[in-house]
């Protein structure tokens, strides 16, 4: 058993630091895209896309910039190297809390009834075992960030006030997930499939994000710069027209992608052979509602002192120039 969980220490470790339909016309030249993704579970499609030849039917030139985390991420696309990313809504209201810096063209990704993306996870051994039983428990999570607002949304679904929520910041996740699993800390917000990891290893599920319903709480985001949507919106089509088609090829056969999802993301051992890759959402697009709630949470926690609009911050033409009819 430690032999398996210093596996996936390890894991984590690597994870923090490092005839066919009609899809449109290929952009009229060979234009240069700088994509960065942090090694989850959304860098799948972009690679398949890529090994497919999606990009270059579009005419993309498309460079994939690893980056080790959010933070690496949001610092790289303010020096200007990046022209689009993966992020979620509360990291598109932070660029523009001051001016309109990036713009989100589509989803990345979504939780399913059976595809949670969060979970809010109890030590191994811990007496905890519904959401009631973490009031006033200390919570670990990632303060400011998407794992802090989806679980104050979980909770708050389950009955829980604000006063009744203690959360812990603990921004490296794989000290937030020793300190769980030694008992050091109680309960902590896992993402998956890291989540499912721990709870095969002994951790304790208390509640997830596919408790929530009406509102897409939990999402991330395909964000480009706001200069680059200005200058090559042909370039955004082909790019969304090749995530489309390689969503599409995984979401029809997952299991042909498996060690390719090995290959470019990091996978704890003790499940390679059992996560069963989730589907990836199709011509969608942050909807107000979604946005709003965002950013009412935001300004709750004074992350920023004015909301972003959401008409300049969200841009769904792409998606809409692109999506099938059936699709829109």
């Amino acid at each position: 058993m430690r032999k398996m969980y210093l596996s996936l220490l390890l894991v984590l470790a690597l994870l923090v630091t490092v005839a066919a339909p009609v899809y449109g016309e290929p952009t009229p030249r060979d234009t240069k895209l700088r994509v960065g993704m942090i090694p989850i579970m959304e860098m799948l499609v972009l690679h398949v896309a890529d090994q497919a030849g999606y990009f270059e039917d579009e005419g993309l030139d498309v460079e994939i910039v690893a980056v080790s985390g959010p933070l690496e991420r949001d610092q790289v696309m303010l020096a200007g190297e990046l022209d689009a990313m993966l992020n979620d809504v509360i990291g598109v209201g932070l660029f523009n809390r001051d001016e309109i810096r990036i713009v989100a063209v589509a989803l990345g990704r979504i939780t399913y009834p059976d595809y949670p993306q969060f979970r809010i996870l109890a030590a191994p051994g811990s007496d905890i075992a519904t959401p009631d039983d973490l009031k006033g428990v200390e919570i670990g999570i990632s303060e400011n960030s998407i794992i802090h607002y989806i679980s104050q949304r979980i909770l708050e679904h389950a009955g829980l006030s604000v006063d009744d929520m203690v959360f812990r910041p603990e921004p490296n996740i794989p000290v937030r997930v020793q300190l769980l699993m030694e008992g050091q800390l109680e309960a902590a917000c896992i993402p998956d499939p890291l989540a499912q990891a721990l709870i095969e290893q002994g951790a304790i599920l208390i509640a997830d994000d596919t408790s929530l319903d009406n509102i897409e709480f939990s999402q991330s985001t395909l964000s480009f710069t706001a200069e680059y949507v200005e200058e090559h919106p042909d370039a955004i089509e082909g790019f969304l027209r090749a995530w489309m088609r390689a969503a599409e090829d995984i979401n029809t056969d997952p299991e042909a992608y498996r060690d390719l999802w090995f290959e470019v993301t990091s996978v704890p051992d003790n499940i390679k052979e059992t996560y069963v890759l989730p589907p990836f959402p199709l011509y969608q697009i942050t909807d107000e509602a979604a946005w709003n709630d965002t950013m009412d949470w935001m300004l709750s926690l004074d992350m920023i002192e004015q909301a972003p609009s959401y008409d300049d911050s969200v841009d769904g033409s792409f998606i809409a120039a692109i999506a099938p009819d059936d699709e829109e």
